[in-house]
């Protein structure tokens, strides 16, 4: 049995239900997948359909993470059956743009599908107006890229109530990341803060798009896939950190700039060409260890997240 066959039986171990399990032992195996997703990742089949049973492992060790259970399929179906919410207008916009270049994410998840889950989502929470965010299109593909569309939503309604509500209010938690990444830099690395400073440069000017959609924005998907498996596991406050990691991979390019402007949006909507290992080495080891307390309270907090 090779290493990824290993991986995987250990995940299906883990994943696996069995009858009368009480609650230490599940709680057990949910940290042990945590350090699992953490230190060894998911394999690189995890996000193939039938992965998993049916679905993908991705998907599957998602929902354990989110405590997402028994899906009510006829409940989505009747939001879906209401038609187009308030917000249909900018939710059509907006997935016409969502990965479209991306093929492997364009053969699996059709604009229809993301259309109708993000107007069900519009309706579960009053179809009141502005209820949608730009960043949600970003953050809800995944989610249909992974699971079943009801799967999906469910899942997807439990992420945003749970780990980013803030994010999703108005984008308050967006604007505390972005403040928080600038403390970061002034904290860890003054000579990139001043270098920004001389331009006026603030991360809402860079990095908004980063920080609102958990870095999902960074393509190829597959690899920033890996990212958001240890926010699910550790925390959505880690995504604002990604962030700050790129910026940090990407210093000796961004100093060498000369003449103009450092950065802009686009650079690091690219990811500056780092992949998800070198980002979450980088944060791990080099930033994380590097925060004062106090700070990192900040960090853990700004998005709302609800605690456990």
């Amino acid at each position: 049995m090779g290493g990824e066959d290993v991986l995987m039986s250990e995940y299906e171990r883990l994943l696996r239900r069995g009858d009368g399990a009480v609650e230490e032992d599940v709680n057990d195996r949910l940290s042990k997948l945590k350090e699992l997703v953490l230190f060894q990742g998911l394999p690189d089949s995890a996000s193939l359909s039938g992965s998993c049973g049916r679905g993908s492992l991705r998907g599957t060790v998602w929902k354990a993470l989110l405590g997402v259970g028994e899906v009510n399929v006829d409940h989505y179906k009747e939001l879906v059956s209401r038609g187009p919410s308030v917000d249909y207008q900018k939710i059509a916009i907006d997935v016409s743009r969502t990965f479209s270049k991306h093929e492997e994410y364009t053969s699996r998840v059709p604009r229809e599908m993301l259309v109708r889950l993000l107007n069900a989502l519009v309706h579960e929470r009053g179809n009141e107006p502005e209820t949608y965010l730009q960043s949600m299109s970003v953050l809800a593909a995944p989610f249909l890229f992974l699971m079943t569309e009801p799967e999906a939503f469910l899942s997807f309604d439990v992420f945003l109530t749970e780990r980013i509500p803030d994010y999703v209010f108005k984008y308050i938690g967006v604007h505390r990341g972005c403040n928080i990444m600038n403390k970061l830099l002034r904290q860890l690395d003054p000579e990139l803060y001043t270098r920004f400073s001389e331009f006026k440069l603030i991360p809402q000017a860079y990095a908004f798009p980063n920080i609102s959609s958990l870095g999902m924005c960074v393509l190829p998907l597959s690899d920033s896939l890996r990212l958001l498996d240890v926010q699910l596991a550790y925390g959505s406050h880690l995504g604002v950190l990604f962030s700050l990691g790129r910026l940090v991979l990407a210093r000796g390019k961004i100093m060498r700039v000369k003449g103009k402007i450092p950065i802009i949006t686009r650079d690091m909507q690219t990811g500056f060409g780092f992949n998800s290992r070198q980002v979450l080495s980088c944060t791990m080891q080099s930033i994380i260890p590097q925060i004062d307390e106090e700070l990192y309270v900040e960090v853990e907090n700004h998005t709302g997240e609800l605690g456990d």
